[in-house]
């Protein structure tokens, strides 16, 4: 098969077995997504592990385009799933193999893979990527017909860097979640902002009631 990969995050890498038995191109920016790429490299399947913008529907209704979304859909729907998760409680989540539509995430489910969203986000990154690639295989390997999705539609706001404010009156398990789900290079850290420092946290682990992780302290200097 001949697979383009749209990728703007650094979490995931396509397994090699996959990469050795199928043609594979891969792409990271809006710019090289284009009805003119499509045509010439005449994709079998299109798929998004993780991507920043919105894909114009002359391309997905013309080619078949698969989303991977973590969250039990349709709750969930929207951006930073994970952390909206972790924000509400949620210890695990489906991943969703997903046909894209006009919507956004609202498209029928082609198959789908349970993650742990226990501890550091790096660490869920690594669990993710294996998902993506076991649905990736399942795709290629196995004729799916999707399923459209059913239940009550919750949407989640895309969390902004405001949102990774630790509030002042947040119990230790609430500062333990908002540090660890945001915790990997390619996040902003959970911080605190006081009057003339920025204090960022980030390599959290809790034991017991205790939580241990690094910090880093800036200046904002002299207003």
């Amino acid at each position: 098969m001949r697979l383009l990969i749209c990728n703007s995050k650094n979490w995931f890498v396509l397994n090699q077995s996959i990469r050795n038995s199928h043609t594979v191109r891969e792409i990271s920016t809006k710019e090289e997504l284009s009805l003119e790429l499509l045509e010439t490299f005449c994709p079998d399947f299109v798929l998004f592990p993780h991507w920043n913008w919105i894909v114009k529907r002359e391309i997905h209704n013309h080619f078949n385009c698969v989303v991977f979304h973590t969250a039990p859909l349709p709750y969930g729907r929207g951006g930073s799933p994970i952390q909206n998760l972790i924000m509400r409680g949620h210890k695990i989540s489906p991943v969703c193999a997903l046909k894209m539509s006009d919507g956004v995430d609202d498209g029928p489910i082609y198959c789908k893979q349970t993650i742990s969203l226990e501890g550091q986000l790096s660490e869920i990154f690594q669990r993710l990527n294996s998902a993506v690639n076991v649905l990736i295989s399942r795709l290629i390997y196995t004729p799916l017909e999707p399923v459209e999705q059913v239940g009550e539609v919750v949407t989640f706001k895309r969390l902004k860097t405001a949102d990774n404010e630790i509030a002042p009156n947040s119990n230790i398990q609430e500062i333990f979640d908002k540090i660890r789900m945001l915790d990997d290079m390619s996040y902003p850290s959970a911080y605190i902002n006081l009057d003339n420092v920025l204090i960022e946290f980030f390599e959290i682990k809790k034991e017991s009631n205790e939580i241990f992780c690094k910090v880093r302290i800036t200046d904002k200097g002299e207003k």
